[in-house]
């Protein structure tokens, strides 16, 4: 369903009620909904509708005689049975409202006809009886078919134009009052204040689920937008440490069941308290900026993902890749750090932003030796520490294992 402003929702459902018709998105998407359905209910109707005719043939008999019976029964079961069958079979399935409302109308105004040509026929006294019988046939159907305003008129001003017909061509020239047979065929009207509320409260229905669908998507998009804020990193628009710690949750448990390598790495800017001291923290927020933005075009590289961890600390996690690969992608973040050139006006003249790398890499399998994501943390914090005091602007690594583990590729433990 095609999204709609709130204040033509609004504005729709405080219109004058005699403008039934909404404003045109809306009405177009009204119409949309309502185009099709099965028309199962007005199969039925039609079905009463035959057997109340076929039944009426014994008061036909009654009324007419055997002589002139001939004539009613052969448009009963000869003309209106085969119309109201082949009606039937025509409101099979799903068809559209249009088609609906065309069957409906056809068959009452035939079934209208056929009345009146008995109201003509049927012996002087009884001939008013066909002529509110012929009535009554619009009137019930417009009031049981479930057809819309628009459909309704059309059947109400054919009947009452097919009445009125009648009463000129044949009342008038027997000189025989017309005022009663009038008011009888304005009873063929009453429908439509049926069909036109009808349609009004399925309108309010409409507009109402209309606004709930929109009041639903405005909270699920502010759900959205709360939950990117509460993960998200505002000044570098990286993941924050609160949902970094979830996702690491999430890499360990992947490997642990896929029985895969897991790499973690932990990036410390060198020296980053004196740029802030020397240039201030505007110009130590916009470092920050560039660096998350180094590092996180590089680690998308290798299906990595950045997240910034506290203050000048960054934590990348890296699926799948073995020791030898996680140590060159960590030497890649350095180096793409390096080639950014950030000024470092802290340091000597001409001094740039580096960063330290500790790299922690650990095989899903030990999982099963109760070594957890918090270990693969401490191990990669453990790295990191040695790359500060080894010299910054470094990569240190470290493999988890226990000492009687043996994997392919591990070359150091961060267990003693």
């Amino acid at each position: 369903m095609p999204e709609s402003k709130p204040s033509l929702i609004e504005a729709a459902r405080h219109r004058p009620w005699y403008r039934l018709r909404l404003p045109e998105d809306l009405e177009a998407q009204f119409c949309e909904t309502i185009r099709c359905s099965r028309a199962t209910y007005l199969q039925s109707w039609v079905l009463i509708f035959i057997v109340f005719n076929v039944l009426s043939l014994k008061m036909d008999f009654d009324l007419f005689g055997p002589e002139q019976f001939a004539v009613p029964a052969f448009l009963t079961l000869g003309v209106f049975l085969p119309a109201g069958l082949m009606a039937i079979a025509g409101l099979h399935g799903i068809t559209t409202a249009r088609r609906q409302a065309g069957i409906v109308t056809g068959i009452a105004l035939l079934d209208m006809v056929i009345v009146l040509n008995s109201a003509r026929l049927a012996p002087q006294p009884h001939a008013g009886t066909y002529l509110i019988l012929a009535v009554i046939v619009p009137m019930v159907v417009g009031m049981i078919a479930p057809l819309s305003f628009r459909h309704s008129l059309v059947l109400c001003g054919s009947a009452f134009g097919l009445y009125a017909v009648y009463i000129v061509g044949f009342v008038l020239p027997r000189s025989e009052a017309i005022g009663l047979p009038l008011l009888i065929a304005s009873l063929s009207l009453v429908p439509l204040k049926l069909a036109y509320s009808r349609e009004w409260t399925c309108k309010e229905a409409f507009l109402l689920t209309l606004e709930k669908s929109a009041r639903d998507r405005d909270l699920a998009d502010a759900n959205a937008r709360l939950t990117i804020l509460s993960e998200t990193d505002s000044l570098t628009g990286l993941r924050n440490r609160r949902s970094a710690a979830t996702h690491l949750q999430t890499l360990w448990a992947e490997a642990c069941a896929g029985s895969t390598w897991a790499v973690l790495m932990l990036i410390d800017i060198d020296a980053f308290k004196r740029l802030n001291d020397t240039a201030g923290h505007p110009e130590g927020d916009r470092c920050l900026r560039q660096v998350a933005q180094a590092l996180a075009a590089t680690a998308a590289l290798h299906d990595g993902q950045v997240a910034r961890y506290g203050g000048e600390e960054f934590i990348v996690f890296l699926p799948g890749a073995d020791p030898s690969a996680a140590e060159r992608i960590g030497e890649g973040l350095r180096l793409a750090v390096q080639a950014l050139a950030y000024p470092h006006p802290g340091l000597c003249d001409g001094a740039h932003v580096t960063v330290s790398i500790g790299v922690a890499t650990a095989h899903g399998s030990l999982g099963s030796l109760a070594i957890a994501s918090a270990d693969l943390l401490k191990a990669a914090d453990d790295a990191l520490y040695r790359a500060k005091h080894g010299g910054r602007n470094r990569v240190e690594s470290a493999t988890l294992a226990p000492e009687s583990a043996n994997f392919d590729g591990v070359r150091g433990s961060a267990f003693g």
